[in-house]
């Protein structure tokens, strides 16, 4: 089957079509800036909690109330940008992170800053960023015609693991030349281009149906549409795998690793972090391109199977050269899994229901990280950090070859769910797999 027509041009523009867009660009433009000093913040903030007293059970602790919010607040965070304005939204949100940032600053200045203290203040940036992510994904969706829209999310992908690079580099030349309250600061001052970028684009009418509708309703509809597709139930499935045991080594135990395993400080932690961000930003680039294949579910299957490998590895590392290195492969593979699996929901989802599907994305990959916080911060107060990481690897690895060898359709991401778009020579075997299973499969209710 071929493509033809606009789509068939806007392919062949190549994979950077949604920079032709001048209002993606200046959304692309704001959220980098804010992005960055997002992870100026992110790659200092446990060891701000180890200078505070805190043990590498403590980060994990901390991740917890940071991600706890993504299990109450993520469906509704959905219904509410689908609901509602969703510029009102992000406005309001990220005019509140803004605050959140500044009394940090305050806080750690005065030396009023202790680790419940930090706690607390993880659980309001934690429900702040999950009530934003919906309306983040909902307008980026706005800024290109659909065409482009796998453009727009390989770019955006882009922009964040470059953010995610530039800001640990900051991090540690800030926290060793000027302390927490500089790195505080200037995730502050960060968000006002995010402010600009979204008050610049027109704002958004509530999906239709959704406006008239209960909360309640909304979030069931959504849950509806999601599952009630095999492949991207079976997607979904695999990423709550990935977020409860993947996500936690590299969220809360880097600091650790580098201490007590590494025996190493701030300059050491900067670096592993940024060689992960700099795994993550060639992964961002290798997506661009994948993102145009019709099968996604190859390289989604390799880029979490190598991902896995490579966090359990880290947890027997005492090499520093070999930790930068597997921070490289895991960074690299991560964001291969991670953004192909966007790249699918957000192709998938309807313009109604694109925020709410991303919200349940989002949901299955942190929604339940404060279990996976909590398990590896058993893990770390029994066998340390290393062997927490190692653990939480094995898990990971283990896990996801059930799921695959239980869901096989996953080998034909984007292909099987949209037929359509798949190109001449795509197997066959793969689409009618799918409509067979789709067949057999009960109708939701």
């Amino acid at each position: 089957m071929a493509l033809s027509g606009p789509v068939e041009r806007e392919r062949g523009a190549g994979a950077l079509a949604a920079l032709g867009h001048r209002r993606f660009r200046r959304y692309s433009a704001g959220v980098l800036v804010s992005l960055t000093g997002n992870w100026v913040e992110a790659a200092a903030f446990g060891y701000v909690v180890l200078l505070l007293g805190g043990s590498a059970a403590t980060l994990a602790l901390i991740g917890f109330l940071n991600t706890i919010p993504n299990l109450i607040w993520g469906l509704p965070a959905g219904a509410l940008a689908d609901r509602y304005d969703q510029r009102r939204l992000l406005l309001g949100f990220q005019g509140a992170n803004m605050v959140v940032a500044v009394v940090l600053a305050v806080l750690w200045q005065t030396g009023s800053l202790t680790v419940p203290v930090l706690g607390a203040i993880a659980l309001v940036g934690g429900s702040l960023g999950t009530l934003s992510f919906p309306a983040f994904q909902g307008m980026l969706a706005s800024t290109v015609p659909r065409r482009t829209l796998e453009s727009a999310v390989a770019i955006n992908s882009l922009l964040l693991q470059l953010a995610r690079f530039l800001g640990p580099a900051i991090a540690g030349f800030v926290l060793a030349a000027g302390g927490p309250t500089w790195v505080f600061a200037i995730n502050a001052v960060s968000f006002l281009g995010v402010f600009v970028a979204v008050a610049m684009l027109p704002g958004s009418r509530a999906a239709a149906g959704v406006a008239v509708s209960k909360l309640g309703g909304a979030m069931s509809e959504g849950l509806r549409y999601v599952f009630g597709q095999r492949s991207l139930a079976s997607l979904m499935v695999l990423t709550l795998v990935g977020g409860v045991f993947g996500t936690p080594p590299v969220a809360f135990m880097l600091p650790g690793i580098v201490r007590f395993q590494l025996d190493a400080g701030p300059a050491t932690l900067g670096a592993v972090t940024a060689a992960l961000g700099l795994g993550s930003l060639l992964g961002s680039v290798a997506l661009l391109v994948l993102a145009r294949r019709a099968n996604k579910g190859e390289p989604v299957l390799a880029g979490y199977v190598l991902s896995a490998l490579a966090i359990a590895a880290v947890g027997v590392s005492s090499s520093i050269p070999l930790t930068f290195a597997l921070a490289v492969v895991g960074g690299f593979c991560g964001v291969v899994f991670v953004g192909l699996s966007t790249v699918v929901v957000q192709a998938m989802a309807s313009d109604q229901m694109r925020a709410r599907a991303m919200a349940i994305w989002a949901a299955a990959f942190v929604g339940l990280l404060p279990l996976g916080a909590l398990i590896t911060a058993g893990l770390a107060a029994w066998l340390g950090a290393g062997g927490a990481v190692l653990i939480d690897g094995l898990a990971m690895l283990v896990g996801g070859i059930a799921v695959i060898a239980l869901r096989p359709e996953l080998a034909w991401l984007g292909c099987a769910a949209l037929p359509e778009a798949c190109v001449a020579a795509t197997n066959p075997a793969a689409i009618a797999l799918e409509q067979e299973l789709n067949a057999a499969a009960p109708a939701p209710t």
